[in-house]
């Protein structure tokens, strides 16, 4: 189950959310300056879609799936205010042993939209 806090969400995105009847997911959608920033919750399954789109074309410019995202935490520091949403992976290094490594999506809106990877 995903570790999060809807206050934080809202409080960064700036926007209320629309929730699926059983809580099952949570939609954010922000709009500025041409492009939209859509952001799926699936709460119960720990999994988050990211997707940003522009006013000129009728689809995704940019689409990512966090699949058991473990956690998504509101940060603030020199580069802003954000949420960062982490995500567990396993890969195995030249010795055949798995590694553990740590890697995500930050998602901005102010001043502009902007979803760095890390």
């Amino acid at each position: 189950m995903l570790n999060w806090d809807e206050t934080d969400v809202l409080a960064t995105l700036e926007v209320l959310p629309e929730i699926e009847s059983d809580g099952i997911w949570h939609k954010y959608a922000v709009k500025k300056q041409g492009i939209e920033l859509v952001v799926f919750i699936y709460q119960y399954d720990g999994d988050v879609r990211i997707e940003l789109k522009t006013e000129l074309l009728d689809k995704s410019v940019f689409s990512m799936h966090i699949m058991d995202c473990p956690s998504i935490v509101r940060k603030l520091d020199s580069t802003g205010e954000y949420l960062e949403f982490a995500a567990p992976n396993i890969v195995e290094s030249h010795h055949g042993e798995p590694e553990s490594i740590r890697y995500g999506a930050r998602v901005y809106v102010t001043p502009s939209i902007n979803v760095p990877l890390f």
